[in-house]
This record gives structure tokens, sequence and C-alpha cells, in this order.
């Protein structure tokens, strides 16, 4: 049975193919093709898909295959806001193998003022940009699950679909580890390297938040417009000029949806902080804890997210053959940068600490 167009697409984002004579995670993905009974693979043939078959054995057939991908990348696209933000931007940087385990960058310091004359004869002054390099480590984010081949097979003798509920978990919890990752860091540490996320990278811009904005009283909301007019400012002075995503957590969004005055005016807080310039949407960080905000220039210079490999499930089998384990995965990273003099486009509202 040949892949139609719209499961070339589930099959190919699923997968991320590296490309040639790098890792392709479809050697770990073997169907079995219902036309023949064979074993078979998807594989990339200059930018087309195609299937070959394999020694490797199979467990599932091609249907059921599209229902764990289909799973897992509607699950996991639902629970991604901070990276999914970053992906549709376009801010990745594709790392090229799984067998990248940091990703360095490049920042640079800024150089003297240009010359002003009128014969552009005068010998300007010469200056260089110093140069420095920065560093993450790639981490593998997971989640396993396994299914058991007798079950599997008394469901398919009662016309039964597979069951994908623990597909559905596994890549909810890819997914919330990813952006936990992005807005908190992780503690993984190789080679004196450190993951940090929006909330505590070093080069961060902090402003002081004087009250937490859910218990701000309706008539004070202007000190939350305050605060964000703040933020900006304080991201202009790192000359980060926006536009910019403003990220509360999920505790503010009832805050936010809220009459901005009560006094006629017909707005809602939300509506307001958008009519600010360079406000370009307010997102629900679910995995900001706390009464953090967090003000971010989403462009390649402040952030980025290095992939190794987009989420995708993996397939072995252990116990002769009777048990199918599974593995959702993702290999990426977020890279939050700054320059050479220490100036980010992130900046942190928080409480008084």
């Amino acid at each position: 049975m040949k892949p139609n167009a719209l499961n070339q697409v589930l099959l190919s984002s699923a997968a991320g193919l590296l490309g040639v004579g790098l890792f392709d995670v479809n050697a770990m993905r073997p169907y079995i093709d219902p036309t023949d009974g064979q074993s078979k693979i998807i594989v990339n043939r200059d930018g087309q898909l195609g299937t070959i078959k394999t020694n490797a054995p199979a467990l599932l057939r091609y249907d059921e295959w599209k229902d764990i991908d289909r799973t897992v990348l509607t699950v996991g696209t639902q629970r991604l806001v901070g990276i999914a933000d970053l992906m549709s931007r376009g801010l990745t940087h594709a790392l090229g193998s799984i067998g990248v385990t940091i990703s360095l960058w490049q920042k640079s310091s800024d150089m003297t003022e240009a010359d002003v004359n009128m014969d552009a004869v005068t010998p300007g002054e010469e200056d260089t940009p110093a140069f420095d390099t920065d560093q993450v480590p790639v981490p593998i984010i997971h989640k396993d699950f396994r299914v058991n081949l007798r079950r599997l097979e008394a469901s398919r003798r009662m016309g039964e679909a597979l069951d994908v509920t623990a597909a559905n978990i596994a890549a909810r919890l890819v997914a919330e580890k990813s952006e936990a990752m992005l807005f908190g860091g992780n503690p993984i540490q190789v080679e004196g390297s450190t993951i940090y996320g929006y909330t505590n990278h070093p080069d961060r811009t902090q402003v002081t938040m004087d009250t937490a904005w859910s218990s701000i009283a309706q008539t004070d909301n202007d000190d939350i417009i305050d605060d964000v007019i703040a933020m900006q400012a304080a991201s202009r002075t790192d000359r980060h000029y926006g536009p910019w995503m403003l990220y509360i957590p999920a505790a503010y969004e009832g805050k936010l949806d809220q009459d901005y005055r009560g006094d006629g005016d017909s707005r809602t807080l939300r509506q307001r902080i958008l009519a600010l310039s360079g406000i370009v949407d307010i997102r629900v960080a679910d995995f900001m804890t706390g009464n953090n905000v967090i003000l971010v220039q989403l462009d390649r210079q402040v952030v980025d997210l290095a992939i190794a490999q987009d989420i995708t499930t993996v397939n072995w089998s252990v116990n002769g053959g009777m048990t199918e384990r599974f593995k959702v995965m993702a290999i990426w990273v977020p890279r939050l940068k700054s320059d050479f003099d220490g100036r980010s486009g992130i900046v942190h509202l928080r409480p008084t600490p």
C-alpha cells in the first residue's frame, strides 16, 4: 500500500529525516504492508518518500503507525506554546545529526560609531568586532511505553483500532518537559555548559514587580500597564526594540480578560496591553511558575531552537517479540543568546527577591 500525500506528510513530519548517511529514525519504525505481509520501512530517495523491504521484524500495520503519529503530533502541538512560537517563526537551527551533543554559536561585540564628513576621503576610524563562543548541551527528551503482542492481536481479532492512550500521554509529557526547559532551563551540564531558560538566563534583564498582577485591584490596572512599559524600556536599553512576545503564567490569564477599568471602558486589560507599540501577542505559558512574566524579542539574535530530531516515535522488540517497546522522543534545545557585552532581548518581570 503506497502512502498518499497526507500520509507522506504525517510520516515525514514525524520521522524528521536527517539526510543520507545520517541517522534515519524510520529504520526503527518498521510496519507490516497489508498488501503482501512484508516488513517495510519508509525511505527518502532524493526528497521523495518510498518504501523498501527490511529484515527488521514489524509489529504494527501502516495504519496503526498513522494512528500513533497523528496522536503524537497532535498532542505534542497542543502542549507546545513557547517552542511552537519559535518553530512557527522559523527560529530553528538544524544540527544535522543526533551525534551533536553540544550546540555552539558565536556572539560579537559592537563597533565604534560611524564617521561623518563631507568627502569620505578622510580615513575613518577602523575597528574590528570581538567574538566569543557560547554553547549549550543538546538533550534527548523522551518517554517510553510498551505494547503487549497478545493484547494487540486480541484487539485486532475484535476489529478494534490500536489503543493510542499511552502514545497520547507520552507525547504530552515530552512536550511539557520541552516547554518547562524553555522557560526554566534544565540542570543537565555538559563540558561546563548549562541549559538556561527565559526565567534564569544569567544575561536576562530583570525588572522588579511591586505587586503580583493577580492581587491588583481592577481600578489599579494601570499598574500592570506600567510594568509592561517598564519591560519594554528595559529591552530598548539593551538595544532590542521589538516586536515582542509577552508570556504570562496561567494564574494571570483570567486577570487579563478582566475589564480594563470597570468605568465604562469597553476594553479588557489584554486589549489594553496589546495596544502598546511592539507587543505582538500575549501567550499563557503553563510551565512558567510563580508570578513571573517574560517579554522576549523573538528573533534569531535572541533565541532559536536547535533541532537534531523533531518529536517522533520509534520502537523495538523485546521478550522474543512478545512485547514491543516504544519511545516518544525529541532531540532539541532552546539556545538563549546575548551579545558580547551581555545584552539580551529577554526581560524578566519578577517579584522583589
